[in-house]
C-alpha cells in the first residue's frame, strides 16, 4: 500500500495508537485520557478501602470486561480484564468515559412529567410507573386485541440483557411484539442476508480465527476506530504473516495495520465483489463440484457476474483495473480467507446485493467451513433463545413484527398510542421528520440520562442507570455472554430498565407477569428453560473473565470457537443457498439511490456524502456529554481530498455548508489526502443537544433522505454539495 499520509496526519493517526488501539487503557489504574478519579457527587471525606468489582462496557459489541476500582460508592477507574481472550485487557476511550458520565453534572436523576404548558414537573418513580400503566391500560381497554399494534418500543436497553427480557415480557402480555432492533441502522442487511443464505445472522466464525487465515479482507471494517481493542487481532495476524487487505474509501487508523488498501467510490463495493466472482469463473479458481453442492443454481451466479470485467469494475469503482486484478488474484490464491464486513456495507440502498455477492464469493471459493475461513460482521453476536423463553412462559404470540419504517408510518397516521422511546430517534435518516412523527404519538415515555432531543419530545421522562449501577449480563460479537455485578448505587430515582419493565408488568398484569427480584434470578430462570443455554450457568459465568460463548447445551459442556458449521454444512433448512431469491431476485447491482454517480443523480449535488463513527465517540448519544472526550472531539468537520478542496477553492479550517436536497448544516473543512476525490466524510455523533460546544451540531441525519432498502434504513452515498459560508479558519 502506497503511503500517502502527510506528516501531520500520520502523527495524528498514529500518535494515539497504544497497545493496538488508539488511546487504549491496560494495566494498572491511573489516569487515562484525563480520566482519573471523578467525583461529581462530592469528594469523599475520608479515604475508604478500595474494592474491585467485575464489570463490562455496554457500548459496542467488543464487550470489554474490567475490574472497577471502587471507593466510597464511587468508581475511580476501570482496569481492563487482562485475562479477557478477546480484548487482552484493553478498553477504548468511549468505554472509559462512563466513569465520568456516571457523575456528570448534566445527568437527570428524577422522573419528570410534561405539563400542559410544556414545562416539566418532578414526580416520584412510583407515580411514573402508575402513569405509564394507566396509559397502557387505556390503550388496551380502547382497542382490545388490536391494542398491541398501537404500542412499540425502540431498543437497545442499555443496562443488561435481562432488561430486554423484562421489556419483552411486558409487551408480550400487552399483545405487542413491536420492539425496534438497533440493527436497522447498522447491520440488519448483513445479518438478514447471512440468515437467508447460510442460516445464521451472526459471524460464522470467531475473531481468533483471523490468525489462522491466509488472507483477511476488512471490507469496509474500520476496526481501529470502531473496535479499538480488537486491533490486537490485526497485530497478531500480521505478525503471523496473514495478508491484511483493507477496502475503504478513506485511509484510517486501520490502514496502518494492513498490507494493501483499495479505495473504491462509496457504494460500489458490490461491483468489485461481482468482478471477483467473474474472475473465479474465468480462471477456474474454485472447486466446481463443491461449489455446485453448496450453491444450487451456480450458473445463474456466473451470468450475474459475467459483465463485470476489470475495465467495467474500474469505470464503476474508480479502482485501476490492475489493482482489482491483484485483489482477485490474491483471493484466488488464498487457501483460507476471512471476510470481515463493515457496517458501512449495510448502509447503502444496494447493500443487500453487495452482501449477497460477498457471501456467494466465500461459498464459491470454499471459504466458509474450516479454520481460518468465514464471514465476520460488526455489531453482531446476539445469542438466540429470547422468543423461546418468553413463549415458554407466556405462550406464543404469533404476530408479524414491524420495522421502524412501518412504525414511522403508523405514527404519522396517528395509529400509535404509546411509544417507549429508549434509543435515539436521531439514528434514523430524515430524523427531523421522524421527530414530527413521534410528536403525533399521544404518550411517549423516554428512558434516558440527559436532556436530549428524545427528552424534549417525550411526555414522561424516567431516568435510567449506567451499566455499573446494576448487575446483569450482556452479549458480544463472538456470541460471548458476560456478567457484571452491581458496582455502585445509582443517584436519585434512577432505576435499571429491568426494574422499570418488571414493575410496569406487575402493575398491569399482576400475577400473570413472571416476577423476579433481580437479574440473577431472571438469568437462572432463563437458563433452566432454554436448552442452548443449559451449560451457561450463572456460577460459571461469574467466574469467567470474558464470558461464555453461546451455545452450550450441557451443564459442563465446552465452548465452541471457530466455525459455526460444526458438521461442514450450512445451517439453512436445505443445507444450500440459492442465487434466485423469491424476494430479492438475482444479483442485479445498481448504484445506491440518490448517488451522484448513478442515473438518478442531481447535478446540484455532485459529491458523495458518507458518515460514520469516530474513535472518540459512539454514534450520537451518551458520549456527547463527556467533557473528557470533548477535548479530543473535532466537532462537525467535513473531510475532503485536496483535489476537491481546490475545485471548490476551500482552505483548511474554512467554514462550509453541507447541502442535500433534504437540508443543510454547517461544518469546518479538514483537507486530507486519505479520502478520495469527490467524496466527503463527516462524523455521526454530533448533536444539537450537547451542552459541550465541541460536540454541538445538528445531527447529520437531519439532512439525509428517508431511504430504505427492503430491510434497513440507509445513511450513506447520497449526493451533496459544499458551499463556502465565510473565510474564518477554525481556531
Amino acid at each position: 500500500m502506497q503511503d500517502t499520509y502527510s506528516r501531520r496526519n500520520f502523527l495524528r493517526l498514529s500518535g494515539a495508537l497504544l497497545a493496538g488501539g488508539a488511546a487504549v487503557m491496560t494495566g494498572a489504574p491511573g489516569r487515562a485520557l484525563g480520566m482519573g478519579t471523578l467525583s461529581g457527587r462530592g469528594e469523599p471525606r475520608e479515604l475508604a478501602p478500595i474494592s474491585f468489582v467485575k464489570g463490562f462496557c455496554s457500548f459496542c459489541q467488543a464487550r470489554c470486561t474490567y475490574q472497577a476500582q471502587v471507593r466510597n460508592n464511587m468508581v475511580e477507574s476501570f482496569i481492563g480484564e487482562k485475562d479477557n481472550r478477546w480484548t487482552g485487557g484493553s478498553m477504548c476511550p468511549k468505554g472509559l468515559s462512563v466513569i465520568e458520565l456516571i457523575n456528570s453534572p448534566f445527568r437527570l436523576t428524577e422522573p419528570m412529567l410534561r405539563q400542559p404548558d410544556g414545562s416539566w414537573k418532578r414526580i416520584s418513580y412510583e407515580e411514573a410507573v402508575r402513569i405509564t400503566a394507566s396509559k397502557v391500560r387505556e390503550c388496551l381497554d380502547k382497542h382490545g386485541n388490536k391494542a398491541g399494534d398501537r404500542m412499540a418500543l425502540t431498543m437497545p436497553l442499555w443496562d443488561s440483557r435481562e432488561s430486554e427480557l423484562a421489556a419483552e415480557m411486558t409487551l408480550h402480555l400487552a399483545g405487542c411484539v413491536h420492539m425496534m432492533p438497533p440493527g436497522e441502522t447498522c447491520t440488519s442487511t448483513a445479518s438478514n442476508m447471512l440468515t437467508s443464505l447460510v442460516g445464521t445472522g451472526n459471524c460464522t466464525t470467531t475473531v481468533n480465527e483471523v490468525c489462522n487465515a491466509h488472507t483477511v479482507v476488512l471490507w469496509g471494517a474500520n476496526i481501529n476506530d470502531l473496535y479499538p481493542p480488537y486491533t490486537r487481532w490485526l497485530e497478531q495476524a500480521k505478525a503471523r504473516g496473514v495478508k491484511l487487505i483493507y477496502i475503504d474509501p478513506r485511509k484510517t487508523r486501520t490502514s496502518l495495520w494492513c498490507t494493501t488498501q483499495l479505495q473504491p467510490l462509496p457504494g460500489t463495493d458490490g461491483a468489485l465483489a461481482l468482478g471477483a466472482i467473474r474472475y473465479m469463473f474465468e480462471h477456474g479458481a474454485f472447486d466446481e463440484v463443491k461449489a455446485r453442492a453448496l450453491i444450487t443454481d451456480l450458473d445463474k451466479l456466473r451470468e450475474d457476474a459475467s459483465s463485470y470485467t476489470p475495465e467495467k469494475v474500474q469505470e464503476i469503482t474508480g479502482i485501476p483495473a490492475h489493482d482489482a486484478l491483484a485483489l482477485y488474484a490474491a483471493l484466488a490464491e488464498s487457501p483460507r480467507t476471512i471476510l470481515w464486513l463493515g457496517g458501512s456495507l449495510s448502509r447503502y440502498t444496494n447493500g443487500i446485493q453487495t452482501v449477497r455477492a460477498l457471501i456467494f464469493l466465500q461459498a464459491m471459493t470454499d471459504n466458509l467451513f474450516h479454520s481460518g475461513q468465514g464471514i465476520m460482521t460488526m455489531q453482531s453476536g446476539k445469542p438466540g433463545g429470547d422468543d423461546e423463553f418468553v413463549d415458554a412462559l407466556l405462550g406464543p404470540l404469533d404476530k408479524p413484527k414491524m420495522n421502524f419504517r412501518r412504525l414511522r408510518m403508523a405514527m404519522e397516521k396517528g395509529n400509535l398510542d404509546v411509544l417507549f422511546l429508549n434509543c435515539s430517534y436521531r439514528r434514523y435518516p430524515d430524523c427531523d421528520n421522524v421527530r414530527k412523527a413521534v410528536e403525533k404519538v399521544p404518550f411517549v415515555i423516554h428512558r434516558g440520562f440527559f436532556m436530549t432531543e428524545e427528552t424534549e419530545v417525550a411526555d414522561l421522562f424516567i431516568p435510567a442507570v449506567f451499566s455499573p449501577e446494576t448487575s446483569g449480563s450482556g452479549y458480544g460479537n463472538e456470541k460471548q455472554v458476560v456478567w457484571r455485578e452491581k458496582i455502585v448505587e445509582a443517584p436519585g430515582s434512577c432505576v435499571p430498565d429491568w426494574q422499570f419493565y418488571r414493575d410496569l408488568g406487575i402493575a398491569l398484569f399482576g400475577d400473570k407477569y413472571p416476577d423476579f427480584k433481580d437479574p440473577a434470578e431472571l438469568y437462572e430462570r432463563f437458563v433452566s428453560i432454554v436448552p442452548s443455554w443449559k451449560g451457561m450457568t450463572l456460577d460459571r459465568l461469574r467466574k469467567s473473565p470474558d464470558g461464555l460463548v453461546w451455545p452450550i447445551y450441557e451443564v459442563n459442556g465446552e465452548e465452541h470457537l471457530g466455525s459455526v458449521f460444526r458438521d461442514g454444512k450450512l445451517l439453512t433448512p436445505e443445507g444450500t443457498m440459492t442465487v434466485q431469491d423469491r424476494v430479492f431476485g438475482r444479483i442485479q447491482w445498481t448504484y445506491p439511490k440518490g448517488s451522484p454517480l448513478g442515473k438518478d443523480r442531481d447535478e446540484k449535488y455532485p459529491l458523495v456524502l458518507t458518515q460514520g463513527k469516530v474513535l472518540w465517540h459512539w454514534q450520537q448519544t451518551l458520549t456527547n456529554f463527556s467533557r473528557e472526550l470533548a477535548q479530543y472531539s473535532e466537532g462537525r468537520f467535513v473531510s475532503i481530498n485536496p483535489e476537491t478542496a481546490a475545485q471548490y477553492k476551500l482552505s483548511q479550517g474554512e467554514k462550509v455548508r453541507i447541502e442535500t436536497f433534504v437540508g443543510s448544516l454547517d461544518a469546518w473543512v479538514d483537507i486530507r489526502p486519505e479520502i478520495i476525490p469527490g467524496v466527503i466524510f463527516t462524523p455521526s455523533h454530533c448533536t444539537a443537544s450537547s451542552p459541550l460546544e465541541e460536540n454541538r451540531s445538528p445531527h447529520i441525519n437531519t439532512i439525509l433522505p428517508n431511504y430504505w432498502d427492503r430491510i434497513s434504513c440507509q445513511h450513506n452515498g447520497v449526493g451533496c454539495a459544499l458551499r463556502k459560508i465565510d473565510a474564518q479558519a477554525k481556531a
